[in-house]
């Protein structure tokens, strides 16, 4: 009842209670963000071949030209500044420097996108100057989104644009009308509250997907520690009484076999006279003396410790002669006895344990043989406790 009480407890915490890692949710979020810039690489060098073909159609080129090679390096640059940050975020290093370079660099954007709207002369071909706008425009709007994931960085593009773009409109040798600021503003504004929904869509969907793991791990978890416990003791964390039957009832081992059961002396005494708590370390201490006990015998394969129940422990110990495993049971009684040493402030404990022995005969079932050790048990417990005895 315990057991599945704890299990169930468990399985109930992970679906009730999700932490959420907010470093985890911007790592996310900046990922799913870097995957899209990698992406647009295509629509990128697109959006420069087609400003390109606009410049070349200018009847005087050259001064577009050196403001398209400008927006050339600063796309190299963010290029590099956002590979950069995709490396550390992944590597979960620290982002401070590789957000200040890509805000460095996004800044430089947002520059060079507005120098490229620079106002052509009046004989320039009309396409081309409503081709370059257009693509301007459009990768303005595509950069906020695809940044949406890191608003600074976006804000600091914008921001850039506006007051670059602003700039030509106010200091402009052809005295330009500056009712375009309120266009740019107006362009700007929407920009950023398309981007900002976007961004709010990125990051619900990295929380999401941040729970979602964090849900998986602690089911996970949680199956984990009902399937130990399924198989375990709780309170000592020996194989339970179910184990027992469970690996006992495909037993083929062709080797010897002895079962040792091992009974505490009067624990009930310990309960009442120091209390369920000092009882439950007595469990504890006599379990882990079990434990280290085993794993020091010799002989083929696991030697299997089990708590059946209250102060009654069981081992199955594997091809080990008659006098080796008489040795052992004495040995592991006379470690039981000492166990008081332990409990220093309970003066006047008495730790002990009845042990009986017994071999257990090939083709022989489990329940005949543990009747003889519980046998051979009883028999210590009424010739004095404390000592071992074997089963006839």
């Amino acid at each position: 009842m315990r057991i599945d009480e704890e299990a169930d407890g468990k399985l109930a915490g992970a679906i009730t209670r999700i932490p959420v890692d907010s470093y985890e949710i911007e790592r996310e979020a900046v990922i799913a963000m870097l995957e899209r810039e990698r992406r647009s690489l295509t629509s990128s060098l697109l959006a420069l071949s087609l400003l390109a073909f606009a410049v070349a159609m200018l009847p005087d080129p050259a001064p577009m030209a050196l403001l398209l090679a400008l927006r050339f390096a600063s796309f190299l640059f963010t290029r590099s500044a956002a590979s950069r940050l995709e490396k550390r975020v992944r590597a979960r290093k620290p982002l401070n420097a590789s957000r200040r370079i890509l805000f460095g660099g996004m800044s430089l954007t947002g520059v060079t996108l507005a120098l490229m709207l620079w106002p052509q002369p009046p004989g320039a071909s009309m396409v081309a100057v409503a081709l370059i706008q257009i693509v301007v425009v459009v990768a303005v709007t595509l950069i906020s989104v695809t940044l949406a994931a890191l608003p600074a960085s976006r804000d600091a593009m914008l921001a850039s644009f506006w007051a670059t773009a602003s700039g030509l409109v106010l200091f402009h040798p052809a005295g330009l009308d500056p009712a375009m600021i309120a266009v740019v503003t107006l362009s700007v504004v929407g920009i950023r509250i398309y981007s900002y929904n976007t961004g709010h869509h990125i990051r619900s969907s990295a929380r999401v997907l941040v729970e979602n793991r964090r849900l998986s791990e602690d089911l996970a978890d949680a199956l984990a520690h009902a399937e130990f416990l399924s198989w375990r003791d709780p309170l000592t964390g020996l194989f339970n009484r179910r184990k027992l039957f469970e690996e006992t009832r495909t037993e083929n081992s062709p080797h010897s076999r002895h079962l040792l059961t091992i009974d505490l002396d009067r624990f009930k005494a310990i309960n009442d006279t120091f209390g369920h708590g000092v009882g439950d370390r007595v469990l504890i201490a006599t379990a882990e003396v079990i434990r280290d006990w085993s794993r020091t015998l010799r002989g083929a394969g696991a030697h299997l410790a089990y708590r059946l129940g209250g102060e009654e422990f069981l081992v199955i110990a594997r091809d080990l002669d008659d006098t080796t495993v008489a040795e052992a049971a004495e040995n592991l009684r006379a470690q039981i006895a000492g166990l008081g040493e332990r409990f220093p402030d309970q003066p006047g404990i008495c730790i002990s344990a009845s042990i009986g022995l017994t071999s257990w005969l090939f083709g022989e079932g489990l329940d005949d043989a543990l009747m003889r050790a519980d046998i051979a048990c009883y028999e210590a417990k009424k010739t004095g406790r404390n000592r071992v005895r074997r089963a006839a």
